[in-house]
Formats: C-alpha cells, sequence, structure tokens
C-alpha cells in the first residue's frame, strides 16, 4: 500500500497545486494530510483539501494547530475524510486521527489538554477491529527526533507518546515542529515527520510488513 503524506501547507495554494500533480503521477492509495492546512481560515482549508482531491484519491486529514476549530466538523466529502478523533477504514488499513497541539505559549486556535486528547484517542480506537493501525497526529510524540525544536527543546505531545507506546501503531505521520523533518521509532512504531509542505516537503510511504519511507521535494 502506497502513501502520500503532506502537513504544514499553511494555506499556501501553489504549493498544493504542486502536490496535486505528484498525486496524479504517482498515483497513492490514499494521502495523508496531517494539519495546519491553513492559518485560521476555515474556507481556505477546505478550497485546499478540494485542491488536493481533484487529483481522485482517497484524502485524510486532521486539522493542525493552526486551522479553524470547525474543520475539525466538517463532514469534508466522498473523497475527503477528516479523522479527528474517530477511526476509519481504507482496506486493510486503519486510520486514526488527533488534529491540533498541546497548549502551548502562541495561543493557537486548535489546541488541547493532554488529559483530553488521551481521552479522544481511547475513543477512536473503539472504532477499530484489527488491521494496519496508521495514527495521524498533527502533533508528534514527545521526546522524539520529531519534536526537537530549533531551541533543543521537545515540543510534542505526551498522551500521544502514551498512546503509542500502548498502541504500538504500525505508522504514525505527523508534522507541527518544521524543522524536525524525520524518522524515528518508539518500539515497534514508524515515526514519520513529513516536513512543511509549503516549504516543499512531503513523504512516499510504503506500508506492507514493514514501513518504507522516502522523501521528496514539490517543484515550485
Amino acid at each position: 500500500m502506497k502513501i502520500l503524506a503532506f502537513t504544514d501547507f499553511h494555506g499556501n495554494l501553489t504549493a498544493c497545486q504542486k502536490a496535486r500533480e505528484v498525486i496524479v503521477s504517482e498515483k497513492p492509495d490514499f494521502v495523508v494530510a496531517a494539519g495546519d492546512i491553513t492559518n485560521y481560515d476555515l474556507e481556505r482549508a477546505k478550497q485546499l483539501l478540494l485542491e488536493l482531491a481533484k487529483a481522485g484519491r482517497r484524502v485524510y486529514f486532521v486539522p493542525g494547530n493552526m486551522d479553524n476549530t470547525e474543520l475539525a466538523r466538517w463532514a469534508g466529502t466522498e473523497n475527503i475524510r477528516g479523522l479527528h478523533g474517530c477511526c476509519q477504514y481504507f482496506e486493510n488499513a486503519a486510520l486514526i486521527g488527533l488534529g491540533g497541539s498541546p497548549h502551548g505559549p502562541f495561543s493557537t486556535p486548535f489546541e488541547y489538554h493532554e488529559e483530553e486528547a488521551a481521552k479522544l484517542l481511547d475513543e477512536a480506537m473503539k472504532g477499530y477491529h484489527g488491521g494496519n493501525l496508521v495514527f495521524v497526529s498533527h502533533c508528534p510524540p514527545m521526546d522524539t527526533k520529531l519534536d526537537r525544536v530549533y531551541s533543543g527543546m521537545h515540543a510534542g505531545s505526551t498522551s500521544v507518546r502514551r498512546f503509542v507506546e500502548r498502541v504500538q501503531p504500525l505508522l504514525v505521520i505527523s508534522g507541527h515542529i518544521h524543522e524536525a523533518q524525520g524518522i524515528d521509532q518508539i518500539g515497534a512504531a514508524k515515526l514519520v515527520n513529513t516536513g512543511p509542505a509549503h516549504r516543499g516537503n512531503y513523504a512516499k510511504i510504503t506500508l506492507s510488513e514493514t514501513v518504507e519511507v522516502a522523501f521528496a521535494k514539490l517543484l515550485f
């Protein structure tokens, strides 16, 4: 199973259009957009997700901390599915999502208390009935290579960390920390921060008995 994963478009329509071209060319089984689709603007976020869906592949998304909270409640379309707080299936892959980020110093629109996030993930797991578990969280797990900011501090989520340690999904896709593109591991779980799409970053991911990840660049 082939996935193309993007995050942190931050309203950049050109990056989104280039991503659509890549989706058309690469023909993945589905696409993941892991949050910060735009900055505050609900209608523009919908516009960008609709742009991705023009490629004819299913798009699964979570909102980021910069997205309007109403994006989590958007019904989407046949080819655009929100994952925040729920579990959805694509063939033998089960996708669970968590949007936003923990409360921080910048008071962005979509922030959560860690206890709230933990309860939401527990509820989402009630919809999991086996299969390859893919966890899409805008914020990466705490204390990994993927949540280290320029200062060296870790800015991830403790609830996401505990969930990954306990559940051991096959794959965790995140973004949020722009400078921390990379791959890490928690137990058997492969962690991927795709890097920000508004700077041309994305990831090609193949799921089989193992997880293979290759980083790539949008040309614009």
